[in-house]
């Protein structure tokens, strides 16, 4: 007796499964395979790896509301020891137990933190379809007498037969009895079905081979197991194909760096080491009930691991690569770039389920990664370099100077263009380009000062007439860039926010002046006027002697805002004026704390350590960061509040 995919998985009877191209655009495999093609032959095309794969991704993309168990019943029976990996241990620990873990829906899944719901079902579906393959015949199950080949359904025919078991038969094979499609509501259940299956697929290969010249199909040993190909014979490389060997090894040498580990490290490395977007040390130790340092601990030891193995005599073709990675990168380049630097970049690294890629960042420590860029050292200070040397440039300024200068900074030139785009309060005339028309004049070099304070503007034009006087004037480029402007925070919406120090004058609606940095971020310059929605109607910002908001007596009175407490501003996209509104820290509170507070933390407990990562984060600066440091960027900044709390 013989059984096919769908009567594994209920959910392919139920649904209109020849529309899903995961399923109906598979190469060497007859129509409608999943209901036709009895588990033995197809599992002797598809490793249960493959299968489990397709399976895995139809089940998020097409039945998300799904429960795990109802896609595979047959993970009900299934013993958890037989899915062991890292990613699954992190399921149950989050789910209790192994019914709370089948009884989640991809949905669901998602929802979980730190479960990766994708490699959780690839590694729970092909646990069962190896257990199918390795059914034994001799198991004593009352689908052990085997049949003929006579008995084994065509499943599309000769052709469909040729391309489960692989032979290429001399002499056509004598044509099969017809033989209704499986009946998923008879038969006897999965496990003596998947012994048929699997005794049925061996016969019929045995029964094959014997044709005149044709190659005998994989054998089936007395333990039942199926034959496994040698290594020599899975990894043979066809003639003109050799090129393709560095990038297998490579990958593979990545893959084997942390491949036996335990599952809270295995937990640290994944969340913490390789991925791009870190989980908090205190996240982490929730997940696993233990405090923080056991998490900071393993990361240590990790991070030692990690060191030791770049520094290791099997990992020099990968330091090669990494060299190579270096010049490729440049002093900034956009994620997209490392992701494509090579075939293998994409690829997942099955030990840590994360993409190779990321594997590639975590091993350039000197890179870091800040708005979709990968900067070698400060991004802020590189987007300062780069202004600078814009600015200083004698005019007139075209873009292809622009670009120029940008390539002399170490930005390759095909992306240097896409860099200057992304330096804010930055923008360079076009090729042939001129402003109001006319062609720009030399005027004097101005003064250091000045020219900081000022973006390069041309000069009076043929007429007469000043930039000030005409419609083609440069945008104002302030004294300090909104990332050294006091006060200024880059929140995780990753716009900057102006913290407002709320006095009486202001709940009275006097003017409430702001920085130049914030309000050239904002897009003003001197002498603008504009007019923005928010939540209590239409505001005006001005730049007249100074930029200034003219009141914000209605927000203020809307929010509940009383003497000593903090205002954030900014503006959102659609040019609507969002605010957010924090009451004073009593003066019970920690100094610590107060400082969270002024940049707008406001999650409680941390230690001082973490309390200075989150305050470099949000003044802008990138990787790792010592105390020191980062007191001179608020000393430089001007933040003498937050310096006189972390002193």
């Amino acid at each position: 007796m013989n059984f096919c995919l769908s009567d594994l998985v209920p959910p392919l009877r139920w649904s209109d499964a020849a529309t899903i191209p995961l399923l109906r655009d598979r190469p060497g495999l007859p129509d409608a395979w999943w209901r036709s093609l009895p588990m033995a032959r197809l599992l002797i095309v598809l490793s249960p790896e493959d299968l489990a794969e397709i399976l895995a991704r139809i089940a998020m993309e097409h039945w998300p509301a799904a429960a795990v168990g109802d896609v595979l019943p047959a993970l009900y029976v299934l013993d958890p020891d037989e899915a062991d990996e890292p990613c699954t241990a992190i399921a149950l620990d989050r789910t209790g137990s192994w019914a709370g873990l089948l009884s989640l829906t991809g949905h669901e899944l998602r929802d979980q933190p730190f479960i990766q719901p994708f490699p959780v079902l690839t590694v729970l579906f092909a646990a069962v379809f190896h257990r199918v393959a390795h059914l034994s015949p001799g198991s004593g199950s009352p689908a052990a007498a085997s049949p003929s080949p006579s008995e084994v359904p065509e499943a599309g025919g000769q052709k469909a037969r040729e391309a489960a078991l692989k032979v290429t038969p001399a002499t056509p094979a004598p044509e099969a009895g017809p033989v209704s499609p499986a009946d998923p509501e008879a038969g006897p259940g999965p496990e003596a079905g998947a012994e048929a299956g699997a005794e049925a697929g061996a016969e019929a290969g045995a029964e094959t081979g014997r044709d005149a010249g044709a190659p005998s199909a994989p054998s089936v040993p007395e333990d039942g197991r199926m034959a496994v190909p040698t290594t020599e014979e899975v990894e043979h490389v066809p003639d003109g194909d050799e090129e393709r060997q560095p990038a297998a090894s490579l990958h593979t040498l990545a893959d084997g760096a942390f491949a036996d580990l335990e599952d809270k490290s295995w937990a640290v490395a994944q969340n913490r080491l390789f991925s791009d977007e870190p989980a908090t040390v205190e996240a982490l130790a929730k997940l696993f009930a233990v405090p923080p340092g056991v998490i900071q601990d393993l990361e240590s030891d990790l991070r030692r691991q990690f060191k030791a193995w770049l520094a290791s005599e099997n990992a020099a073709p990968y330091r090669e690569h990494l060299a190579e990675i270096k010049k490729v990168l440049g002093k900034a380049a956009p994620k997209t770039r490392l992701i494509t630097a090579a075939d293998w970049h994409s690829r997942e690294l099955h030990s840590l389920d994360v993409p190779a890629w990321q594997f590639v960042m975590a091993s350039l420590p000197e890179y870091h990664l800040v708005d979709e860029w990968l900067v070698e050292g400060d991004i802020t200070e590189l987007r300062h370099h780069t202004r600078d040397v814009i600015s200083g440039a004698k005019p007139p300024l075209t873009m292809t100077k622009a670009l120029a200068l940008v390539t002399s900074l170490g930005i390759h030139p095909e992306v240097s263009k896409e860099w200057l785009e992304n330096v804010p309060q930055l923008r360079i005339l076009g090729a042939g380009q001129r402003s109001n028309g006319a062609a720009t004049k030399a005027r004097p070099k101005p003064k250091a000062a000045d020219r900081t304070e000022r973006a390069e503007r041309p000069a009076a034009d043929a007429s007469g007439e000043g930039p000030d006087d005409g419609p083609g004037k440069a945008p104002y480029r302030p004294l300090k860039d909104v990332s050294l402007t006091r006060r200024c925070f880059r929140q995780p919406d990753g716009r900057w926010w102006l913290r407002i120090d709320i006095t009486s004058e202001h709940i009275e609606g006097s003017e409430c002046p702001l920085p130049s940095g914030f309000a050239a971020y904002l897009g003003m310059a001197p002498g603008d006027s504009r007019t923005v929605n928010s939540a209590v109607g239409e505001l005006t910002l001005n730049w007249r002697d100074r930029p200034a908001v003219e009141s914000l007596r209605t927000l203020l009175s809307d929010v509940g805002a009383k003497q000593g407490s903090y205002l954030f501003l900014t503006l959102s996209d659609e040019g609507v004026l969002r605010a957010r509104h924090l009451p004073a820290a009593g003066e019970e509170v920690e100094p610590t704390a107060q400082a969270l507070r002024l940049v707008g933390y406001t999650a409680p407990g941390g230690t001082p350590e973490q309390a200075a990562r989150v305050i470099a984060t949000r003044v802008g600066m990138s990787g790792p960061v010592s105390v020191p440091d980062l007191l001179v960027r608020l000393r430089e900044r001007g933040d003498r509040d937050l310096l006189s709390l972390l002193a």
